[in-house]
């Protein structure tokens, strides 16, 4: 009689043990959208931008490449390894959605923003300014630091008497600021910044700034600035 062989294990799951190697081969790809993806978020998204551009522009096609290919291929597998790359593959997505949705607007900026934000932390900006030019001996940095964060805020300049330099964001080498007087302007103060892109104001006491890079304007676009008209400026 002829001897039958039995096993508890079916010939599918022997053929989807693979080795460590070979998840990692797959889940490779992945990593480096990974490690990419984190470069944006944790980092200036701007500047991440650029540095990959400058020093890793073929290399981000080739991991892109890679990752859907491998994806793809994975999703024709069992076991682990189809486990862990589509795991991969989904935190790699909730990280790009965050990025996209939560991340990027926070350093998107224009001067309608500008206007809404000191609108509503003006109590804020009117503290930080007191303290800044109070008399150097009482200044505390963490206290100044607290109150930058109070009002929103990354840096102060009050090395002017009449004027203090409020930087608010700083996208790569653009700076959006405010110039707060510490009284009202003159109307010929005043005047002087309604013919010149980079500046804007918003009543007789703030001014919104742009200073642009090499890489961009050097002023408010036209288009802000027609958005700000319409918001906030009626005849």
């Amino acid at each position: 009689m002829r001897e039958r062989k039995f096993s508890l294990y079916r010939k599918d799951d022997t053929e989807a043990y693979v080795s460590n190697w070979t998840i990692l081969g797959y889940v490779l790809p992945s990593i480096g959208i990974f490690v990419i993806l984190m470069a944006f978020i944790t980092i200036d998204p701007y500047m991440a931008y650029w540095v990959t551009l400058l020093f890793a522009w073929w290399l981000v096609p080739i991991i892109i490449i890679s990752a859907i290919v491998l994806f793809f291929k994975a999703l024709k597998k069992e076991g682990i390894l189809k486990q862990c790359v589509l795991r991969c593959s989904l935190i790699n997505l909730l990280l790009f959605l965050f990025l996209v949705f939560v991340r990027m607007p926070l350093y998107n900026c224009d001067a309608v923003k500008m206007a809404k934000h000191y609108d509503r932390k003006t109590e804020q900006f009117d503290e930080l300014i007191t303290y800044a030019y109070s008399p150097s001996v009482t200044q505390n940095p963490h206290e100044l630091k607290r109150l930058l964060r109070k009002a929103g805020c990354l840096s102060i300049d009050t090395s002017n008497p009449n004027y203090c330099d409020i930087e608010y964001k700083r996208p790569w080498d653009y700076a959006y600021s405010y110039r707060i007087y510490l009284r009202p302007m003159s109307a010929d103060i005043y005047s002087t910044y309604l013919d010149k892109s980079e500046f804007i104001p918003h009543n007789d006491r703030m001014v919104m700034m742009f200073g642009g890079g090499v890489t961009g304007e050097i002023g408010f676009s036209y288009e802000q600035r027609q958005e700000y008209r319409k918001k906030y400026i009626t005849d």
